[in-house]
């Protein structure tokens, strides 16, 4: 398993398409083979060192196949670079400067982040746990004539952390929200909170409304962010990153966007494994075609 943020350490390692290669073998067959199509674990060498023949069906399985890296329109050791850098910089890194960097077209740049943003999404079984605070926010353009909660262009979303001893923070959940109603803060507390956690909020009147359905909702007065410090400069924080880094985003990917943000910080205490991390779960996910994915490109463009 490859551990470290350093790049020349990474470069060292993963020095060619073979290096890569046979990295992802490892990851995929490194406990025994199983064929995708009739289940038999008996094998031959394929056509290439990165593909198994089964005994049975003699299907040739690519180690790419059934993973995020199926239909790679680029060598893998610069899928590995991306993948890298997208997830030990502190800040992210835009598709822009991402393509300038490993040397592919921007275009080609957004369509790999894509398949990294799609493995970020967090498991519908994690969730915050004991006390956790709770604040709605929006991103989004300036609108001269527009105050307070309005939607008018821009987009809404919930952010949770986990309070620690001492002032510190533990993990955080981000959920693009499409309004400020009871019901959609309902939703949004069920898919992000545990439900033996204890929440606290500010005075809103959606929040209120809660009280009754969640007998651990504690709600006080923000006084402009001071009430929730904590919370309040990661709201300041996400949105300095959206700002700075990407410059915009559409709301179509803002989710994916926040899930990537989340994954790195909740795994601030672990990033000298957050390389393999992430590529592990890339290898447990479905194929997303490259062509569907130039379509949704075309839509927002």
């Amino acid at each position: 398993m490859f551990q470290g943020i350093n790049q020349l350490e990474f470069s060292k390692r993963f020095c060619s398409n073979d290096a890569c290669y046979q990295y992802l073998v490892e990851q995929k067959w490194g406990n025994g083979f199983t064929c995708t199509r009739c289940g038999n674990t008996s094998w031959y060498k394929g056509k290439t060192y990165y593909h198994r023949r089964c005994k049975k069906c003699m299907y040739d399985e690519s180690v790419t196949c059934n993973t995020l890296f199926h239909d790679l329109k680029m060598p893998v050791k610069k899928a590995f670079q991306m993948m890298f850098r997208v997830v030990t910089k502190k800040k992210g890194i835009s598709t822009v400067e991402l393509g300038t960097e490993v040397g592919v077209q921007q275009k080609t740049a957004w369509f790999f982040k894509r398949k990294i943003q799609i493995s970020l999404q967090p498991a519908k079984s994690v969730k915050l746990e004991n006390k956790v605070e709770m604040d709605e926010t929006l991103v989004g353009g300036y609108c001269a004539d527009e105050q307070g909660r309005s939607l008018e262009g821009k987009q809404a979303v919930m952010v949770a952390v986990e309070k620690l001893d001492g002032e510190q923070i533990g993990n955080i959940a981000l959920k693009h929200i499409d309004n400020f109603e009871t019901n959609t803060f309902h939703q949004a507390v069920d898919e992000m909170i545990d439900k033996e956690a204890q929440i606290t909020t500010d005075d809103f009147p959606s929040w209120k409304a809660l009280k009754k359905e969640l007998p651990d909702l504690e709600t006080k007065k923000s006084d402009k962010g001071k009430g929730f410090k904590e919370l309040h400069i990661q709201i300041m924080l996400i949105k300095l990153w959206l700002r700075g880094i990407h410059h915009k985003c559409s709301p179509v990917y803002l989710q994916s966007y926040l899930n990537e943000y989340a994954f790195r910080f909740n795994n601030r205490n672990y990033r000298h494994r957050i390389f393999h991390r992430l590529l592990s779960d890339m290898m447990h996910i479905e194929p997303h075609p490259f062509t569907r994915k130039k379509e949704l490109c075309a839509l927002i463009t």
